[in-house]
């Protein structure tokens, strides 16, 4: 099952801390991924607005730069309202469907259900669908869900699972539940999944490097 995001610091940080042990595994320059946002909207008003994109968006460049690894929004669509509120597990598995195209998949909920803990709500999951969309890019399955109570740090978290990384028991690691005293950061054998992940993704054409 995929791990769920319940709670991350949204405190704000100077920068992510680069780790020594990338270097070797590097690519050899910064790779952009683009990213298909959709928004859910509650009586014709989106659940959040650009601004708030831009801000996680920016803190996942942020928290990925030892990776050289960064996002852009590409597309933003307006999601229907059958899947405003995310409420079991076939609600999320609704949303693979609407996958297509080489991108990560983002998609902005009004609310987000725990479906581990009755009347519990979290703030992202990266979930791992049972239906990909029909055109090209659909056999992707994998995508990202945040609520609208999502903070800054929490598509950065999301983004760490998409990239192939667990959970971490390190206090201040962007993959913990424990805030730490610095920023948030990815240790280095964090690093190179993520490279690892990247280069898998770019070789099978999950993803497309924006510009390329």
């Amino acid at each position: 099952m995929a791990a769920q995001h319940r709670s991350l610091p949204t405190f704000f940080l100077a920068a992510a801390i680069f780790s020594l042990g990338w270097a070797s595994s590097a690519s050899a320059e910064e790779r952009t991924f683009g990213l298909r946002v959709f928004v859910a909207d509650v009586e014709g008003e989106p659940v959040v607005d650009q601004a708030w994109i831009d801000e996680r968006i920016q803190w996942a460049n942020r928290i990925f730069e030892p990776a050289e690894l960064t996002f852009t929004q590409q597309v933003r669509e307006d999601l229907a309202d059958e899947h405003t509120d995310m409420v079991s597990r076939a609600d999320r598995h609704a949303l693979g469907p609407l996958i297509e195209g080489q991108r990560i998949h983002v998609f902005v909920v009004r609310s987000l259900a725990d479906v581990d803990i009755e009347g519990n709500f979290i703030r992202g999951v990266h979930w791992r669908s049972r239906r990909g969309g029909p055109g090209p890019g659909g056999g992707q399955r994998h995508f990202v869900i945040l609520s609208s109570i999502a903070g800054p740090t929490v598509l950065a978290h999301e983004l760490g699972h998409f990239f192939g990384n667990p959970h971490s028991p390190t206090p201040g690691n962007i993959m913990s539940y424990s805030r730490g005293n610095g920023p948030p950061f990815f240790d280095a054998q964090q690093l190179r999944r993520i490279g690892r992940h990247q280069e898998r993704f770019v070789r099978t054409e999950e993803l497309v490097v924006v510009g390329d």
